[in-house]
């Protein structure tokens, strides 16, 4: 029993003790527990709200954290790959647009901490919610195994192709060359909703 509950409770006992027991009718039993209830129901909705939000809200991208493209950067649309990375010289007329990253994670093809100037930045993304994804979205996706930190994976941009298994979790994307026609390298995936992310903004 919360707080609330117990001062309604308090309080109705008082009053009721000031009047005859042939006075305690089902009327005043009638009416104490449907006090009770509704309090009781207004503190569960705030709970369970307050953690709707704070899930949907979390990432395993620390803050301040861009998503750069450090390899095949004039490759196909999906041969790009963005790495986790930090913003040391931010993007303006002097440079041209261009940002200066560092490199957090590293692989056989870009060491950990290497610097480069790129255009390609994707500033803003969040893990994707099973119920924002469409066919059509172009959405950033990762093959690592999710027993591993995605905070450490590399990423790849396609475009979801099918959200027939949604259901189970899953979604079909399509890893292209070219957006405007076919390509024999083109390719498809199922791969799993946590590992994807929603591009919100990007240069």
């Amino acid at each position: 029993m919360g707080y609330r509950q117990f001062c309604v409770i308090y309080f109705l006992r008082r009053k009721l003790m000031k009047h005859s027991k042939t006075k305690f009718s089902i009327l005043s039993i009638v009416s104490l527990f449907t006090i009770i209830f509704f309090t009781g129901c207004g503190s569960s909705s705030s709970v369970t709200t307050s953690s709707v939000k704070k899930a949907k809200t979390s990432d395993y991208l620390g803050e301040g954290v861009v998503l750069a493209a450090f390899y095949a950067e004039d490759g196909g649309f999906s041969e790009t790959r963005y790495y986790p990375a930090e913003i040391v010289t931010p993007a303006s007329d002097n440079t041209k647009g261009e940002y200066l990253v560092r490199s957090l994670v590293g692989d056989f093809d870009v060491a950990t901490g290497e610097e480069r100037w790129t255009k390609n930045v994707i500033t803003e993304s969040h893990p994707a919610q099973k119920d924002e994804l469409e066919a059509g979205m172009k959405v950033l996706y990762t093959r690592k195994s999710l027993d591993e930190d995605l905070a450490t994976a590399r990423w790849n941009r396609g475009i979801i192709s099918s959200v027939d298994e949604l259901c189970k979790g899953i979604v079909n994307i399509d890893h292209v060359w070219h957006l405007d026609r076919p390509d024999e390298g083109d390719r498809k995936y199922d791969i799993p909703i946590e590992a994807i992310r929603v591009i919100d903004e990007a240069n």
